[in-house]
């Protein structure tokens, strides 16, 4: 039996950041509650018809946190995918469960929607016994969205992968709290990310639409595009920005599983180089990526770690360039029965002096086999890059000339699909 609660293992800010962030991609309401129903956050995207009515009602308020608690059971049975459902109150709603070492301990629920007309005389009768005005009530379930039911159950997939990362980050800080060490500080900065990320997702989301509206002519249309993947880059950090605090401690507790499946190695350049352009845009710089016709269409590893790495060095590119260009070129050579994919990144920023150069080399590839730290490459990813390159068995070079430029070559085995070759 685990005597932690929800809220003792991730704090409630990071909860209702990540939350919000969440409603305000999918539109949807978003709540996250402990094992008893009971929430820990506030509601977010709330309808009147939820909010001021029924949880105001102490019997709608009681039913509400117990269809909360039986949504979240139900994906339990379901073998933990997200369980779609239709709450006391007559609307939609989904669930996915937050789990501590096989042990239910909350859920992360959304909804509050319809798929179809509103049943009156049924909600007349619930507003009768939850002491609610039935004129009011029913004017209220009229404001509340009315969607398709696959985009509901699309959205629902969504949420069940914002549960699973929240179920990795409980377990790894029950660890942390297991062996008795602090990650307080990687809290405040995952918080201040989730932060900056749902600003982020709420402009785009303008842009986009600001776009769509004047749709008529091709330029629109290529904006439109950019919107759209620049949206799916963000919806795909979100769950990478909790992932990072995640790998942050598998670190300090010496546990770096790899995890492996078929992957486009393509797809995650191009999403990694869109998650950057606006920060390289705010420095006038350019970021442009190449994959060698050579390179497998699909390839089998660790692809969260492969973009870990893409990631964070693009990032470093940018933080140390100002009005240049940044080039990310992927390329493969034979090996054996695999190959070997070969990752640079290039710029023209500022240069490393030559007397830290090597310092930097051997500390980005101890990393995994040392305990040294040094908290300047902790904070911009050099550390995290370099355990990612030792987990994969791979190999690091850098070459770099002050008031010139610096290339990261990073080379690392992956398994070539079979019929996966780029035609």
């Amino acid at each position: 039996m685990i005597n932690f609660l929800l809220s003792d293992l991730i704090p409630a800010d990071i909860l209702q950041e990540l939350q919000d962030a969440f409603s305000e991609y999918s539109g949807m309401a978003a709540l996250i509650t402990d094992a008893n129903g009971t929430p820990v956050t506030l509601g977010s995207g709330f309808s009147r018809f939820c909010m001021e009515l029924t949880r105001k009602s102490e019997k709608g308020n009681k039913n509400c946190e117990l269809c909360d608690r039986q949504g979240a059971l139900l994906t339990l049975q379901n073998g933990g995918k997200p369980a779609v459902y239709t709450c006391h109150a007559g609307l939609v709603d989904y669930a996915a469960p937050i789990m501590l070492n096989g042990e239910f301990i909350g859920s992360f629920i959304g909804g509050q929607v319809r798929t179809e007309k509103v049943d009156e005389e049924k909600l007349w009768k619930t507003a009768i016994d939850y002491g609610i005005d039935p004129d009011e009530y029913i004017a209220a379930a009229k404001e509340t969205n009315c969607l398709k039911r696959e985009d509901i159950e699309r959205t629902s997939l969504f949420l069940s992968k914002m549960a699973g990362v929240l179920s990795k980050i409980a377990y790894q800080r029950y660890l942390v709290f297991q062996q008795n060490q602090n990650i307080e500080d990687t809290a405040r900065t995952q918080s201040e990310f989730l932060t900056q990320f749902a600003d982020d997702m709420q402009q785009s989301v303008k842009e986009l639409f600001l776009y769509i509206s004047d749709a008529g002519n091709e330029q629109a249309t290529d904006h439109i595009q950019k919107n759209v993947d620049m949206l799916l880059a963000r919806t795909m950090k979100l769950g990478s920005i909790v992932e990072d605090s995640v790998d942050y401690v598998n670190i300090i507790n010496g546990i770096f599983d790899l995890n492996e499946s078929v992957y486009d190695i393509r797809r995650i350049a191009e999403l990694k180089v869109s998650e950057y352009l606006t920060k390289a845009d705010e420095k006038n710089d350019t970021i442009e990526f190449r994959v060698s016709e050579d390179v497998p269409l699909l390839l089998m590893g660790d692809s969260g770690r492969v973009g870990t790495i893409i990631g964070k060095l693009i990032e470093n590119s940018v933080r140390f360039t100002e009005n240049g260009k940044i080039h990310l070129v992927i390329e493969k050579e034979e090996f054996s029965y695999s190959c070997i994919l070969i990752i640079r990144v290039m710029d023209n920023g500022v240069g490393i002096e030559p007397e830290k150069l090597e310092y930097i080399k051997n500390y980005m590839s101890s990393r995994g086999f040392s305990d040294t730290k040094d908290e300047e490459f902790e904070l911009i990813g050099f550390s995290a890059v370099g355990y990612c390159i030792n987990a994969l068995s791979g190999e690091l070079d850098i070459k770099s000339r002050l008031g010139v430029g610096t290339e990261f070559i990073i080379r690392i085995p992956q398994l070539e699909v079979e019929g996966g070759e780029q035609a």
